[in-house]
């Protein structure tokens, strides 16, 4: 650590130290974060401040400009105008994103609706065949016992083994 400054805040005694590599390290003792502003007013200018100030936990309220202020002028509009149109840019990027994903949701919900209408087409068919074979097994009982008071024994083995064939799905 190369150099110390004092200053008194609400008095209490404050320390700011620099380090040797020119990082400064805040009052909470943890080096602190080199950031741009980009207020009207600061545009572009840079300064150092706690790495927790960012944060609900604000404890520190460490805060030095790096840079001299800089006077009003081309570059530093340029900067912020730059500075806007990244930001715009990264904002469309992102509703871009958010867009392809909600196009992503609907067309899966729309294949899941397919899926859930052609299952039930299924079990409605399967229902009806169920049905169905029922009708057919009933009728040849029917035409069974009918045979059976005519008195075909050969013909009613028959049918009754192809009513059993025909209610038990071949």
């Amino acid at each position: 650590m190369s150099s110390t400054s004092s200053t008194s805040r609400n008095q209490l005694q404050v320390t700011h130290v620099q380090s040797q590599e020119g990082v400064k390290v805040c009052d909470c003792g943890i080096p602190a974060k080199e950031r741009t502003c980009w207020k009207i007013t600061n545009r572009g200018r840079r300064f150092w401040n706690c790495q927790k100030s960012m944060t609900r936990l604000r404890k520190c309220s460490f805060f030095e400009w790096k840079d001299e202020e800089q006077a009003d002028g081309y570059y530093k509009n340029l900067l912020y105008s730059l500075k806007q149109k990244l930001d715009a840019k990264d904002e469309l990027s992102e509703m871009n994103k958010l867009r392809r994903i909600a196009e992503v949701k609907f067309l899966l919900s729309q294949e899941q609706y397919k899926v859930a209408k052609s299952e039930k087409e299924v079990h409605d068919a399967r229902k009806a065949i169920g049905r169905y074979r029922m009708i057919v097994a009933l009728l040849f009982a029917c035409l069974a016992l009918c045979v059976l008071k005519l008195g075909g024994v050969n013909v009613v083995s028959w049918l009754v083994s192809l009513v059993l064939v025909i209610s038990w799905g071949y």
